[in-house]
């Protein structure tokens, strides 16, 4: 398939998620995120890993303010913040401690950039859409997948139920996820 098809389906299947996520009131979606990440908590590379790379999630994603303020106490938490094109990683002091990004307007963290990049044991990573054979569809500005690049940690990708799928199309730059948790 050449890159024009795979970048049309990308954008279909993105459309189509965005859609679904419509049908979910903020409310229901924190709900349905629970039960997900108690899932996360349970895996043997969750639970060993002390330095763990999590998101603050975006309205339409699985609701991970809350999981980040509780780990946070107990593991060295770091957060993507968006510098340009490429996500630098910072730790998290707490929610006080977090400002407005320059992309999306995401809040992350104010302070020096996280260089030990060899210490993160596991990192969550939301998506668009997912496949059972673990590859990930992000939202098209290959953040992710330019930082995964250079990272060796246990890599999870996060999402809601409808948003793992049976195939989602890839291309040369799209990174694997280690396993899914939805």
């Amino acid at each position: 398939m050449n890159t024009a098809d795979i970048d049309q389906q990308k954008r279909i299947i993105r459309k189509e998620i965005k859609l679904l996520k419509q049908n979910y009131s903020e409310q229901q979606s924190k709900e349905m995120s629970m039960p997900i990440l108690e899932k996360l908590e349970s895996l043997k590379e969750f639970k060993e890993a002390r330095t763990i790379m999590l998101y603050w999630s975006m309205k339409d994603e699985v609701f991970s303010h809350d999981f980040v303020c509780k780990w946070a106490k107990e593991k060295k938490v770091i957060l993507p913040s968006v510098k340009g094109q490429t996500l630098d990683l910072k730790v998290f002091a707490g929610k006080e401690e977090l400002v407005d990004g320059e992309n999306y307007g995401i809040p992350e963290p104010d302070g020096p950039v996280f260089m030990a990049e060899d210490e993160i044991d596991l990192i969550l990573i939301p998506g668009v859409a997912f496949d059972k054979a673990n590859n990930r569809m992000g939202r098209g500005k290959a953040y992710y997948d330019r930082l995964l690049q250079s990272l060796s940690a246990y890599k999870v990708g996060i999402c809601f139920h409808f948003q793992l799928l049976d195939d989602v199309p890839i291309d040369e730059h799209d990174i694997k996820m280690d396993a899914i948790v939805y």
